[in-house]
């Protein structure tokens, strides 16, 4: 189930919480991976001495500002922030306690968020709550706020920008955020030696080295013009200290900090002692007392929990019983069926007495492509035709009856949600007659007295990978396809296995989900770039010269508004091609079960949030805490809250 949700980075997560940016990190030209960098950053030589972006910062670029001068040459020329940024979160929020969230299915097999065997969300998740990016978006006001940078710049010719680091900023060790932390952090992420190509490709393709113009003020470059990339580096590098990345190389880095943190500048710090690793392990973060950022009013109202303790049960059916014995407090996510059968008064006594509580949340979250997928680079499903015939013959419709209790949506785009979804895309609906037709016209046919279709003496048979469970969703379209004369038969593997299989392209037929961005990022998923490469989101390798022209002209179009007209074309052109029959998905952020302790705001999650909000924008409620205890003692009820938060009438 949450491998659906592979392949978030930094940016991403930022999301989730706060802000979000993009997935294409991922997705890069694959380079070698051999390594031959040094990590550690150099300050330029002729700024070494300079001081500027430092305590005075500010009050000089006022004083320019009120000079009224037009002088483009003076280095207070340019410099934008935002004086009054949003929080997400409640100012009556209430500090203090303990939150224990289900992190995964398995125990990470690594702490690094960077390297090789570090695309798990978990990951990200830990990395988010102990790292800080330069800069935060608010996608409720469309604008940036200030993180690890207070102040920021753009060259005419977007190519170049510039960030001024803020001297309170500091490292968990005491030490001085610098701009060497930055160039350190990117030499990282370029590094060959840390064995993931996909992200040391995407950052050297997107950006040069940066430069250090003095300790507060970094120079970054961007390669190409695109409206991305002010994005990607803004909210989706997560900066590391440089006093720990200048003793290791990339190959270094994945080695010593496998199981270990460096120092952060977030709002979290690994506890150790509290934490326990393998298989029955769990993780455990504690709030540190001397956050640089604690008061900022970014912040106002996030963070409240003094622990955060991810714990990690594979069994579907075990986390439910974990969950009502009380083990963890947010039941996060769970089949449609369960939540209208399973999930009532009378099979539980916990939610017949209130103590625990059912939420479903309407927002913003934008949702990504999902259904069953087809891997080009595999006969016949190279063939247009015969993907087409398959589509056909998934009967969505059907599965959101009797599985789904009419709980999702149809998709007929990869860009749902936003007014970048091309609104004259073809819902295709089940059709067995079409299927046939298309099947017939590629020479694949039922002789009389046979059970299936066959071509040059071959029947029709291929295999579809599943994870377990799988089985129940995907039992009906292989019946369905047995009466046409097409013969599915699953292949069963581990979540991880089929993700891994998945990535390396070694399917036939599959089914997979993905996340996906406010402002759409439709490069990794469908350029021809991606078509012969692995362990990328390209997993069908669609390839198409129009499509990858529209998709760079979409790339190099800074304004938002005229986006939209090439998204259209790309949504319209990546639905024909049929590499993926599109299944459904939730029309609401969130739906989830939590045990009735929490103060929750008034939105329930954020802007786009979904599941993760409340590890940063929820908090124990001591009274409803106080009476969930005596409740239960007790054997009393609880008033019930409302099951629906629908603050942005998304519903």
């Amino acid at each position: 189930m949450l491998y659906k949700l592979k392949l978030i980075i930094f940016i991403a997560i930022s999301a989730i919480f706060v802000s979000s940016c993009g997935e294409d990190k991922a997705n890069s030209k694959i380079k070698s991976k051999k390594s031959n960098l040094n990590i550690k950053g150099s300050i330029d030589k002729k700024n070494d001495l300079d001081d500027f972006g430092g305590n005075k910062f500010v009050e000089k670029l006022k004083a320019f500002n009120n000079s009224s001068s037009k002088d483009i040459s003076n280095k207070y020329w340019g410099w934008n922030t935002n004086p009054n940024p949003s929080s997400i979160g409640d100012k009556n929020a209430i500090k203090g306690g303990m939150i224990t969230i289900l992190g995964d299915q398995e125990y990470p097999s690594t702490f690094r968020s960077v390297g090789k065997d570090s695309r798990s969300q978990i990951l990200s998740l830990l990395d988010y709550l102990q790292y800080e990016p330069l800069l935060i978006y608010d996608y409720e006001n469309l604008e940036w706020s200030p993180a690890l940078a207070t102040h920021w710049k753009v060259s005419s010719d977007s190519l170049t920008y510039w960030y001024r680091l803020d001297p309170r900023a500091k490292w968990a060790d005491g030490k001085e955020l610098i701009a060497e932390d930055i160039i350190s952090t990117f030499k990282l992420l370029i590094d060959a030696g840390h064995e993931d190509p996909n992200v040391s490709a995407f950052w050297g393709d997107s950006f040069e080295t940066p430069i250090a113009k003095s300790k507060h003020i970094i120079e970054v470059t961007a390669k190409k013009k695109d409206w991305r990339t002010f994005r990607y580096f803004s909210g989706g590098l997560f900066v590391y200290p440089s006093t720990y990345l200048n003793k290791v190389d990339g190959a270094g880095f994945i080695e010593k900090y496998d199981f270990t943190f460096m120092p952060g500048t977030g709002p979290y710090e690994f506890d150790k002692e509290a934490s326990k690793k393998g298989n029955e392990g769990y993780i455990v973060l504690k709030k540190r007392a001397d956050w640089w950022a604690e008061n900022e009013k970014v912040n106002q109202g996030l963070y409240n929990f003094d622990e955060i303790k991810f714990i990690f049960i594979e069994d579907e059916n075990q986390q439910v019983i974990s969950f009502f014995n009380g083990d963890y407090d947010i039941f996060p996510w769970s089949r449609a069926q369960w939540w209208v059968e399973r999930f009532t008064d009378e099979k539980y006594k916990e939610l017949k007495q209130g103590w625990v509580q059912k939420i479903k949340i309407f927002n913003y979250l934008p949702k990504g492509p999902s259904g069953i997928v087809f891997n080009t680079k595999k006969t016949p499903f190279d063939n247009v035709n015969i993907r087409k015939a398959l589509s056909y013959m998934f009967d969505v419709d059907k599965l959101n009856k009797r599985l789904f209790f009419n709980e999702y949506v149809r998709l007929n785009t990869y860009f749902y949600g936003t007014p970048y979804a091309n609104p004259n895309n073809p819902l295709i609906s089940f059709s067995p007659k079409l299927a046939l037709e298309l099947l017939n016209k590629e020479g694949w046919v039922r002789k009389k007295g046979e059970k299936w279709l066959t071509k040059n003496n071959q029947i029709f048979e291929f295999e579809f990978l599943i994870a377990p469970g799988d089985d129940r969703i995907y039992t009906t379209l292989q019946e369905d396809l047995k009466n046409i004369g097409v013969k599915m038969e699953f292949k069963q593997v581990d979540y991880s296995a089929k993700f891994s299989t998945v990535m390396k392209k070694e399917y036939e037929v599959t089914s997979q989900g993905w996340t996906a961005n406010f402002f759409p990022s439709p490069e990794g998923i469908m350029h021809s770039k991606y078509a012969d490469e692995v362990e990328v989101t390209n997993i069908t390798s669609m390839a198409n010269p129009e499509l990858d022209k529209l998709i760079e002209q979409y790339n190099a179009e800074w304004s938002a508004k005229k986006r939209i007209k090439y998204a259209h074309q790309i949504d319209s052109i990546a639905v024909n091609m049929f590499h993926y029959g599109l299944g459904w998905t939730s029309p609401y952020g969130a739906r989830m079960l939590y045990w009735n302790k929490f103060g929750i705001p008034e939105s329930g999650v954020s802007y786009i949030g979904d599941w993760r909000s409340p590890i940063s924008m929820w908090w124990i409620n001591p009274d409803k805490d106080k009476n969930l205890i005596e409740a239960k003692k007790n054997n009393s009820k609880l008033k019930k809250e409302s099951e629906i938060i629908d603050f942005w009438e998304r519903k």
